[in-house]
């Protein structure tokens, strides 16, 4: 097997590194920017000081603030109407994934006509767009430095996520100040999304030495820096090393693929508006015992990563449940819950798995995942 690396967002790192953003966009020639974010981070102050920093370069500002959660494809169409008929000549994604994946799909429609769900895929006939740039204010989606928008489709009730090189950006600030105070649900899920990107991506049919090693690095400071920010989120030591973590965790499921965690999550997701991380933890400790059937060597690693020894003698059942049980207390010891602490029935959990099993991520699994396995994970999740 073949894997190519060509994926790869060059980083402005560090706190204040977001005040570089005006004059470095100046300086490549750039005149009138379209920023995309939602009203929380104008309510919370942090849009408006990078506003005023592109004006103070010199550059006009377009402002799209109607960013939802699991962003709609008619909302994107919106926006990217507002970028073209504005003239805009480069894109500024302030927020966490659903405002990049806001600016990811108005820079696909900016030279593709709409709608976007047509664009929904693998797609290496799209026109490229307009210099795209990311201000990520959560540490979890990664979505600054991978390869592909998630959108949420009104019409066929579904998400989908639109795969090409106009989905790429150009640069992205990672500036750790911007998620000092973040609040404790928010850090958690943000970062547990983070966690989940690295366990699927080590233990995928598609890993290889590049995801194996910042992958590795990812998890390790996930474990190591999470808790702290849950318990102090003003914590400037464990906000810095988990903005980095999160680059990471994006650079590795960008290179190495997620599976059927992220299936599972993407599907409950749709399905009860379940926040994308809560769901990605909840399907995640199952998955990863399920994949140890066959993976056990790459499952021994993540729990090692997370500072579990397995004995050399375990079996795949007894390695398997070590690290269902490993990263299913790590998601509860920072609140993540149930879905019965969400208060989804356990009828209703269930009836979402014929959708589940049709979700493409599956396709992404080392190994063929039945109905009935899927039914096993979800049981044995609901009120875990």
């Amino acid at each position: 097997m073949i894997t190519t690396y060509d994926v790869f967002v060059p980083p402005t790192m560090g706190y204040g590194a977001s005040k570089r953003i005006g004059i470095d966009l100046a300086k490549g020639g750039h005149k009138k920017a379209f920023m995309v974010y939602d009203k929380g981070m104008w309510d919370f102050g942090i849009a408006q000081p990078i506003i005023e920093n592109l004006k103070a370069a010199g550059m006009e500002v377009v402002t799209f603030d109607k960013v939802l959660p699991d962003p709609p494809d008619e909302m994107v169409e919106e926006a990217a109407e507002l970028a073209r008929s504005s003239g805009c000549d480069c894109i500024v994604g302030l927020g966490g994934g659903s405002s990049m994946d806001t600016a990811k799909g108005v820079n696909v429609l900016m030279k593709n006509p709409p709608p976007i769900r047509q664009y929904f895929g693998v797609r290496y006939d799209l026109q490229p767009g307009v210099p795209l740039i990311f201000i990520p204010t959560t540490a979890g989606t990664g979505s600054e430095t991978t390869n592909m928008c998630v959108i949420s489709c009104v019409s066929q009730g579904n998400k989908a996520s639109v795969v090409s090189a106009a989905t790429i950006g150009t640069h992205c600030y990672l500036d750790p100040a911007l998620t000092l105070g973040l609040p404790k649900g928010l850090t958690s899920a943000t970062g547990l999304d983070a966690l989940a990107h690295c366990v699927e991506s080590l233990t995928g049919g598609q890993q290889n030495p590049l995801s194996d090693a910042i992958g590795s690095e990812a998890i390790r400071l996930i474990h190591k820096y999470l808790p702290i920010a849950v318990a102090d989120g003003k914590n400037k030591e464990a906000r810095e090393n988990l903005m980095y973590a999160s680059y990471f965790a994006g650079m590795t499921f960008t290179n190495a693929l997620v599976h059927a965690g992220h299936a599972l999550a993407h599907t409950m997701g749709a399905h009860f508006h379940t926040p994308h991380g809560i769901a990605c933890a909840i399907m995640l400790p199952g998955v990863t015992e399920w994949t140890a059937l066959n993976e056990s060597k790459k499952v021994r690693k993540v729990c090692e990563c997370m500072g579990v020894t397995i004995p050399e003698d375990a079996d795949y059942k007894e390695v398997g449940r070590i690290a269902k049980e490993t990263l299913r207390g790590f998601a509860k010891s920072v609140g993540n819950p149930s879905p019965k602490d969400l208060g989804i029935s356990l009828e209703d959990f269930l009836s979402i798995i014929p959708a589940a099993m049709n979700d493409t991520g599956l396709a992404l699994c080392p190994y063929r995942m039945t109905a009935a396995d899927v039914k096993e994970i979800f049981i044995d999740a609901y009120d875990a």
